[in-house]
């Protein structure tokens, strides 16, 4: 892999695998790396096999996909090949609602919401397939973007062990690395991509760092109980379903949603979603058992299950998505230092979450003029 890429791609979440694809079915012979900091493909949207417990795969991080009634074209071609092959399933019906007076009934929503199937992570995996060329596209896993900086027309990115890589064009499908909150999260003294420009060599940057700096994050928190197969898990009729909590219940627990998967092995995996803008949360195992039962106190089936259920993982997303100022679609490409950005962190007409992010991948892969 020691070669220059035409691109380097830091991320691999679903805006970083839209751009891949969509790039490469406009020039099929340029090469892409994408460089992610976890195991798999995906990002958020990617699926845990547990080294502890090795018969589990679940979705862990973001669970679901929404998307509005009039998606755009762009959009549209690349969902439709994978709910024809049903890779890409509906299961807004499998959305349900809880409030604090334990009244349960469907989530009522303009949206359409999909999952892909056996897991999240084929999403991910199905975009990349529907590129022209493949072969042409790189993964780099479990790597860490420590710095950047732009040496002879070509971009120089460090990684792990002080590796570099290099690359004629550099993408940013996260904001991460770009935001304030990057210091505390990566341990280090100073922005990588301020350091790789000096303040006004790159109008675009200047004015997308100044943008990004004042944006707000959603903090979450995945506590992942697990339940061994039993009479529970057998009575409970839903393979996956998902129950968002009423906006009470949000406000005084931070509890966001609760989603129940089936195992292969007939165990089952509870997946509490927990959000807030302050410190991350740590709860025990018997505080969400007891918050949990009284929240669901007329479902007796609920309450079988979480009655032994075990707390076995606990995963926190630092990079979710912006609250507010979000980035003008203007300034996802520089060609003065050929550095382009794309995610849910830029404004697409009130769009939000992966739709905001695949049109921000498909408008940048359409605006670059590549030799």
């Amino acid at each position: 892999m020691n070669k220059t890429y035409d691109f380097i791609v830091i991320g691999s979440g679903i805006s970083a695998c839209t751009f891949a694809s969509c790039l490469n079915k406009r020039f099929s012979d340029t090469s892409i790396l994408l460089v992610e900091h976890g195991r798999r493909l995906g990002g958020r949207a990617t699926t845990r096999k547990s080294r502890k417990y090795t018969t589990l795969e679940f979705d862990h991080g973001l669970p679901s996909l929404s998307f509005s009634q009039d998606v755009s074209e762009d959009i549209q071609t690349l969902l439709s090949p994978l709910i024809n092959s049903k890779k890409l399933l509906d299961i807004s019906k499998d959305i349900l609602k809880i409030n604090e007076f334990s009244e349960m009934d469907n989530a009522s929503t303009k949206d359409k919401i999909y999952r892909g199937w056996p897991f999240m992570i084929n999403f991910c995996e199905e975009i990349i397939n529907q590129s022209i060329n493949p072969k042409k596209i790189d993964f780099l896993f479990q790597t860490l973007t420590k710095s950047m900086k732009r040496r002879n027309n070509e971009w120089e990115v460090s990684v792990n062990q002080e590796r570099i890589i290099t690359s004629k064009n550099l993408i940013l499908s996260s904001s991460l690395i770009a935001h304030p909150r990057c210091l505390e999260i990566l341990k280090i003294s100073s922005l990588p991509i301020r350091d790789a420009f000096i303040p006004g060599e790159d109008k675009v940057v200047d004015a997308l760092l100044k943008k990004i700096s004042k944006q707000k994050y959603i903090k979450r928190t995945v506590y992942i109980l697990y339940v061994p197969k039993s009479e529970a898990v057998k009575n409970f009729n839903n393979n996956y379903l998902q129950i968002l909590f009423s906006k009470v219940i949000r406000e005084d627990l931070n509890f966001e949603k609760i989603i129940f998967q089936r195992q292969l092995n007939r165990s089952m995996i509870i997946a509490l979603h927990c959000s807030y803008t302050k410190n991350f949360l740590d709860l025990s195992k018997n505080n969400i058992i007891k918050t949990l039962t009284t929240i669901f106190v007329n479902y007796q089936i609920f309450l079988d299950l979480f009655l032994q259920a075990i707390l076995i993982d606990k995963m926190e997303w630092r990079a979710s998505q912006p609250l507010n100022h979000l980035v003008p679609r203007e300034l996802q490409w520089s060609s003065i230092s050929n550095i382009g950005f794309c995610g849910d962190w830029f404004d697409f007409d009130s769009y939000r979450g992966a739709e905001s992010a695949m049109n921000s991948s498909i408008r940048l892969a359409k605006i670059l003029k590549f030799n």
